[in-house]
């Protein structure tokens, strides 16, 4: 791994290339959402590009993640996109071309990327995300979109064909920026390279600004034995999205906010937990460090597995010691809602989607100046200067409305961060 690294009092830079075989053969470097409406072919899609027969679902959060490797015959004259091939994380890194004609010919890796398909649950939500999908996809920063016309097998030609110009014309309506659509048939295997080839060509590999390792717990398995005899219990795996920096094997790690309790004062006061990392790994692969580019990462750790019963740390956040983003237990927030002639009022409740926790708040005070609120959590929350999901109850349903970016709080200890332009604002902070 190529690495050069510059310290700071509070932050530790790193750069590395991702296309580095040590890194690409063993862990996904791009992170892939899958989105669609129930029945539409997402779980087929994935099955058949990262060819497993199950997905590997998170239950806490009802998400679903699969990984796949993208490669290319190495002679340039095997016709493009057959060139391309998919196979699962596990294959290795320089199989034989399958192409007829080509079979003596080695294949070169080029990406190693994770799908994550949205829950179906999710449709509750697409009425507001196709009338405003301009919006949100400003607001959240996607710019590459590729749309995939399922089951084209089960139909007629002619009838695919209507269908396609339909999605072409919705899409200049709706979409920002261009947007190609493909037609595939998953269990025919047509297109799928197309598919790939799209992925190589036009996804860039992300650029992250890494700071001290950070990552989002999705999950905390015990993988003890029932009633282990002395000696014999393991300590907590935890699985989650690794969003900054570099983990590695014998570090020792903080998690916060940890045990969240009360004083005798009724004050929410937070033990953080502190642990060490005994092993790694991608799916199947063992890893010996961990970089923040894509896919589940697997931490194994010395931690007493009584202190997770029920995944009680289940949308907490793990890191490096001391070096944790801030605790706050009342943030301020920049919001961009997502429908138009809509605002929050304040002493309206909301559900706030953090990383892997939903968080209940409620709107203290709201400023019509560049749509700042300020929000009261019910539980403290690790974050800074990040981007999270706001939703609205409607009708016993909660229904995404907003974006909100972090801009400052006040934290468990009693710390007001917030930068000027809120605090001219005028707020009993």
């Amino acid at each position: 791994m190529k690495m050069s690294s510059c310290k700071q009092k509070y932050m530790i830079e790193v750069k590395w290339d991702l296309l580095d075989p040590e890194i690409i053969s063993r862990q996904p470097t791009i992170n892939i959402g899958v989105i669609g409406q129930a029945g539409c072919g997402k779980s087929t899609f994935m099955k058949a590009i990262c060819e497993r027969a199950q997905l590997e679902r998170i239950a806490t959060m009802n998400l679903a993640f699969a990984n796949a490797k993208i490669y290319k015959c190495e002679n340039d004259e095997c016709p493009p996109p057959l060139c391309y091939k998919a196979y699962g994380s596990g294959k290795e890194d320089t199989p034989l071309c399958e192409l007829v004609g080509f079979q003596n010919w080695r294949m070169k890796l080029l990406r190693h990327v994770s799908f994550v398909e949205c829950p179906d649950d999710l449709n509750i939500l697409m009425p507001m995300l196709i009338t405003s999908v301009p919006t949100a996809l400003k607001a959240v920063g996607l710019n590459h979109i590729i749309i995939l016309q399922t089951k084209v097998d089960s139909i007629k030609e002619s009838i695919a064909m209507d269908r396609l110009e339909a999605i072409e014309k919705f899409i200049k309506r709706r979409i920002v920026g261009e947007a190609p659509v493909l037609s595939v048939s998953v269990k025919c295997k047509y297109n799928i390279e197309d598919v790939c080839e799209y992925i190589v060509k036009n996804i860039p590999l992300p650029q992250h600004l890494v700071k001290r390792p950070c990552v989002s717990i999705f999950r905390s398995i015990d993988v003890s034995k029932p009633a282990p005899e002395i000696g014999e219990t393991k300590g907590v795996v935890f699985c989650g999205s690794l969003r900054r920096g570099v983990l590695k094997v014998n570090q020792t790690i903080e998690i916060g906010p940890g045990i969240v309790d009360k004083d005798e004062n009724g004050e929410i006061k937070c033990t953080p937990i502190y642990s060490k990392i005994v092993s790694l790994y991608s799916e199947q692969n063992e890893l010996q460090y961990a970089v923040p580019a894509g896919g589940l990462i697997w931490i194994g750790t010395t931690l007493d597995p009584t202190l997770t019963n029920a995944d009680s740390l289940v949308g907490q956040v793990l890191g490096e010691v001391q070096f944790l983003p801030s605790l706050f237990c009342k943030i301020a927030v920049g919001v961009q809602m997502l429908e138009e002639r809509t605002k929050l009022g304040r002493g309206e409740i909301v559900k706030l989607n953090i990383h892997s926790s939903s968080i209940v708040a409620r709107v203290c005070q709201a400023s019509g100046e560049g749509g700042i609120v300020r929000l009261k959590v019910k539980s403290p929350v690790c974050m800074m200067q990040e981007r999270f999901a706001i939703s609205r109850n409607v009708e016993n349903q909660w229904r995404l409305i907003a974006i909100g970016n972090i801009r400052g709080g006040t934290t468990v200890d009693g710390e007001k961060i917030y930068p000027p332009h809120i605090r001219r604002l005028g707020w009993n902070l």
